[in-house]
């Protein structure tokens, strides 16, 4: 019996391990850690894990005594004919006192191991009432196992039982990162060989479709513009994910120039009015009476809008209305593209500017695209230092913002806070 003395101490020894073992991130690290805290609080010779093993129905050691885990490894135990089965079947502790004596006793260990089991007492590992396994210690080395080593045990086994699953749940994260990022890896490396090998053939193609293009008879010359135009998306599809793929490893550069952004608009705008007559929808362009300049890089600009109109094209219909505004708040150049559409569905509107995300299967499929030109359209704006974000009401159409500074200097200030 334990005097009062003893038992605090075994108490803040126990509180001590069970602090240790929530600090332990691998399963394995947890066994071993177990069963040395279990041999010293119950002063014996040998300690063991057993856990369930769901395939087989039987209990499988997991961890023992050092010297005799070579022999255990690949030991297992079946659930009926032992104390251990037992203790996980019924989920309470057992106690042998003389284990050659009793049927309960598996003695496969002790011949194995050339081992004698005096004593043992096995304690379930329990998790919100579901066993995982048992612990075991044998052997005690001064008199029998008695109640104070019965609550010592068990109060270990629940921390252990805790300390195993979150272990395991780590381990469990740690693999799936690993697999998403070679995953990763593998989307990467698939989009840069596929970008660069399709460049070369697809430039052949689209010259010859071009120069064949004024050389055939008028009749053929409704078709071979069909294979220009496919020929110039295909080329849209591999630039963007060229783009996409630079900005994954932090590669895009940008070639900043102090550009008249009034002249930029009118000029982008302008390439979209016959589409949008076409599809007799207004498209009208509001800018402030002086031109504003900002430090940017014009080029991608002109591809963030062109994704921007397109989108507001493709989604409104005939007799809508899209509409350009260029404004100019301290320090920022703010564009903003307002159509009168179908919008944007509230559960999709958080997704948008993901990469490959499409909103509504059906309207994609009646428009078409791969789920790439919001995406590229944030990649440069957030390039810039700027922002790029939505607004929308399902069926009464949608608002694209984009804000970006107006100097070099402050787009470095903005993406040093980020």
């Amino acid at each position: 019996m334990l005097t009062d003395a003893e038992r605090i101490r075994r108490l803040e020894r126990l509180l001590e391990i069970s602090r240790n073992l929530s600090a332990r991130l691998e399963p394995a690290a947890v066994l071993q850690a177990v069963i040395a805290a279990a041999m010293e609080l119950t002063d014996s010779e040998a300690a063991s894990i057993l856990l369930y093993d769901e395939e087989t129905g039987q209990l499988k050691f997991t961890a023992a005594t050092p010297e005799h885990w070579d022999a255990l490894k690949n030991q297992v135990v079946p659930i009926r004919g032992s104390l251990a089965g037992q203790a996980l079947v019924h989920q309470e502790t057992r106690i042998v006192e003389n284990a050659r004596q009793t049927p309960q006793h598996f003695q496969g260990v002790d011949e194995k191991l050339n081992y004698e089991t005096r004593n043992l007492m096995a304690v379930p590992l329990l998790r919100e009432g579901q066993p995982l396994g048992v612990l075991e210690v044998l052997n005690k080395r001064h008199g029998h196992y008695d109640e104070e080593d019965v609550k010592t045990l068990e109060v270990l086994a629940a921390h252990a039982a805790v300390a195993l699953h979150n272990a395991r749940l780590m381990e469990a994260a740690q693999q799936a990162y690993e697999e998403l990022r070679r995953l990763n890896k593998l989307k990467s490396d698939f989009v840069a060989i596929s970008s660069h090998e399709l460049r070369t053939p697809l430039g052949i193609i689209l010259g010859y479709a071009t120069h064949l293009r004024e050389l055939v008879d008028d009749e053929l010359k409704e078709p071979m513009d069909a294979i220009v135009r496919a020929a110039i998306r295909l080329r849209d599809i591999i630039e963007g994910l060229s783009h996409l793929e630079n900005y994954q490893r932090g590669t895009i550069v940008l070639w900043r120039e102090r550009t008249n952004m009034n002249a930029l608009l009118e000029e982008i705008v302008e390439y979209f009015q016959e589409p949008a007559r076409e599809r007799q929808i207004a498209l009208v362009l509001t800018l402030p009476p002086e031109p504003i300049y900002a430090e940017v890089d014009a080029d991608k600009m002109k591809l963030v809008l062109r994704h921007l109109l397109e989108n507001a094209l493709a989604f409104t219909g005939e007799g809508g209305h899209v509409w350009v505004t260029l404004e100019a708040p301290k320090d920022y150049v703010q564009i903003t593209i307002t159509d009168d559409g179908v919008g944007i569905p509230e559960e999709d509107l958080p997704h948008i500017f993901d990469s490959f995300y499409q909103v509504e299967k059906h309207l994609t499929r009646r428009h078409g695209g791969m789920g790439l030109g919001l995406a590229i359209a944030r990649i440069m704006i957030e390039a810039h230092g700027g922002l790029i974000w939505a607004e929308s009401e399902e069926g009464r159409g949608s608002t694209f913002t984009v804000l970006v500074p107006q100097t070099a200097d402050k787009a470095s200030q903005q993406q040093a806070l980020r």
